[in-house]
């Protein structure tokens, strides 16, 4: 790299892939590491917070690991817009009797959107993290594409970024295997070449979603369990402790297994039914980003679809209904859609966007 070496802002985790992510750079940029405080753990003092995203271990650990590297670090504290963007989202989703994706929200109003505008604030370039992804330019536009690391690939969790985003974001693990990326920590020293990955939402330490709604929102959201055809089966605590899909703790009886198949909020139900009732083909996003809109109408691409991370890609049209909302057309049934989760759009390893699941249609 010749002349003036550019400024990159590093979000560093205290794990291994964001600390490799620093080392990399090092040799081509000035780099800047950087942690976020997003939520208060001290009520948590009792949880095992290893393995939580965020906690105040991960901050001591990315601090070491900066001093280390001989870079500067700082801890910036986005506890209030955290609150507002990512947990008010999450209380306010259950409670309509949608299953949100806190992470997703995150990535694109904390993540990306507070750190990019602090690192135009200190005049830096670029921001990074130890994403498993790949960022490319074709001609004027930016491509997000998957990781190579197919275990490992993070790419759902980035469709929310768009075209201005994707030009001053640096994802330097995307090329590279887990494995590898662990050697390089070893090989360097780094003393997080072994710590435990962090898996947990952040702000649910515990891990218990429902306990955590109902100490944060008050209120009475029982009601009733009904079967398809409006039969009452029994009666319910709360709607936000349920999902869809869900077979276990219906406290309810029945001759045949019977799952949840749909949430209705307004009313306060539960709805259950049988396996075949969880299987659709058509539903609606809204609040879509679309990263590469041209690729995305063509008709001789082919697009596929996942409807959460773990889930498998499943072939799908798409139709514009309005400027916000999508109508996706899958070629086979999916079991188990779910409003509020992510629909990821791809062709082949190429992100095309994607957007909220707000309506199922039966």
């Amino acid at each position: 790299m010749s002349g003036k070496k550019k400024t990159v802002i590093v979000g560093m985790s205290g794990g291994v892939d964001s600390s490799v992510a620093a080392l990399i750079l090092k040799k081509d940029y000035n780099v800047i590491g950087v942690s976020l405080q997003v939520f208060d753990y001290s009520p948590y003092q009792d949880c095992d917070l290893k393995g939580v995203c965020c906690s105040p271990e991960d901050v001591y650990d990315a601090r070491k690991v900066a001093d280390s590297l001989n870079i500067p670090f700082y801890v910036l504290n986005y506890r209030d817009r955290f609150k507002k963007a990512v947990i008010d989202d999450f209380l306010s989703e259950y409670i309509k009797g949608r299953t949100p994706n806190p992470c997703v929200i995150c990535n694109e109003k904390i993540k990306f959107g507070e750190m990019l505008n602090f690192a135009s604030s200190v005049g830096a370039d670029y921001v990074a993290t130890g994403h498993y992804a790949i960022i490319e330019k074709y001609g004027s536009e930016y491509i997000l594409k998957k990781g190579i690391d197919t275990k490992k690939d993070q790419s759902y969790f980035l469709y929310r970024l768009n075209q201005e985003r994707l030009s001053k974001i640096l994802f330097p693990l995307g090329k590279m295997k887990k494995e590898d990326v662990k050697k390089i920590a070893r090989d360097n020293d780094l003393k997080v070449h072994d710590k435990r990955e962090s898996h947990e939402i952040c702000f649910v330490p515990n891990n218990d979603y429902p306990s955590f709604i109902e100490e944060n929102i008050k209120g009475d959201f029982g009601g009733r369990v009904v079967d398809t055809n409006g039969r009452i089966l029994g009666r319910h605590k709360g709607i936000f402790k349920y999902t869809i899909g869900q077979r276990r703790g219906l406290n309810i009886s029945s001759d045949r297994p019977l799952y949840v198949v749909d949430i209705d909020a307004e009313r306060r139900e539960i709805i259950v039914g049988d396996n075949a009732d969880l299987y659709h083909t058509e539903f609606i996003t809204e609040s879509n980003n679309l990263i590469n809109k041209e690729m995305l109408f063509e008709k001789d691409i082919p697009i596929k679809v996942k409807i959460r991370y773990m889930s498998d890609e499943i072939e799908c049209r798409l139709n514009r209904i309005d400027e916000d909302r999508l109508l996706v057309k899958t070629n086979r049934p999916i079991r188990a859609i779910t409003r509020g989760q992510s629909a990821v759009f791809y062709n082949g390893d190429i992100v095309l966007g994607g957007g909220i699941i707000k309506e199922i249609l039966r």
